[in-house]
């Protein structure tokens, strides 16, 4: 289709030149084989996709009932008093995020222009997507799953929680809770996510670092973080599965398409 398409001016497929392909077809039962193949991956990466959407709804719900409606364990005993953001349980504080977090330098940035397709160190970009490319040298910031970091985009306010060593493109910026105010991880994640909302493709880093939150005693937070842990592992476990299914699947593909492996004789339920 390339070496067709180049025009003077700009390339170009017109429907006459599409529909003169011709290329290889395998008998509809063949086919139905392959799909049932493929399908199978897709399926297995959609139900860990709704595993990993459960998980994270499971720690947003405990968050919301502990620290939100202050229904966290021992409420019961605890008296409630006045704050310059409300009622809250005794012995909470009110703070800025720039108080209890620290910023992480992420090394050497990269941009589209300088990643590869593959290598053993990923990129993070700004997006849902998560990751932009990989390369081979040391990475900028290293975590794992017993030293996790939180990175938040700086222009489109996206935070997660990282547990691999990675790079980072420019306004992905790494953070840890500050070891003066020092509370869990886990707790920190939620407290601190969607605190921004994005509201201008502009910084809003600053406005982050000036939100103010409740900041509950470190025992609660620590326990929050026992029971949300094993969680974001299991999570980020499903989500290596995923990415090792679709690599198998975008191999599988054109092997099965072109017939370089032949499942006509297999046996399989389509």
């Amino acid at each position: 289709m390339q070496n067709i398409s180049q025009g003077t001016t700009q390339d170009n497929l017109s429907v006459e030149k599409l529909l003169s392909f011709e290329f290889f077809t395998p008998p509809l039962d063949t086919q139905f084989k392959i799909a049932a193949i493929l399908s199978a991956y897709d399926d297995l990466i959609e139900n860990n996709t709704r595993r990993i959407k459960i998980l994270e709804d499971m720690a947003a719900t405990i968050y919301r009932q502990w620290f939100v409606e202050f229904r966290f364990p021992g409420h019961e005993n605890v008296l409630m008093v006045e704050s310059e953001l409300g009622s809250i349980p005794q012995g909470w504080e009110v703070v800025k995020t720039e108080q209890i977090t620290i910023r992480v330098a992420s090394g050497k940035k990269f941009n589209q222009k300088t990643v590869n397709h593959a290598g053993s160190v990923p990129v993070l970009d700004q997006g849902r997507s998560g990751i932009i490319g990989y390369h081979d040298d040391a990475p900028g910031v290293t975590a794992s799953e017993d030293d996790p970091i939180i990175v938040f985009a700086n222009h489109t306010c996206y935070q997660r929680i990282i547990q691999f060593p990675f790079s980072a493109i420019q306004n992905v910026l790494p953070f840890l809770p500050n070891p003066d105010q020092y509370r869990s991880i886990y707790w920190l994640h939620w407290a601190t996510k969607d605190l921004v909302d994005l509201n201008d493709y502009k910084g809003h880093w600053p406005e982050f670092m000036s939100k103010e939150l409740f900041l509950p005693p470190t025992s609660i937070c620590e326990r929050f973080g026992e029971h949300v842990k094993p969680m974001v592992q299991l999570a980020h476990s499903l989500d290596k599965q995923n990415q090792n299914l679709r690599q198998s699947r975008d191999l599988l593909l054109p092997k099965l398409i072109s017939g370089e492996i032949d499942v006509s004789e297999l046996d399989i339920d389509t």
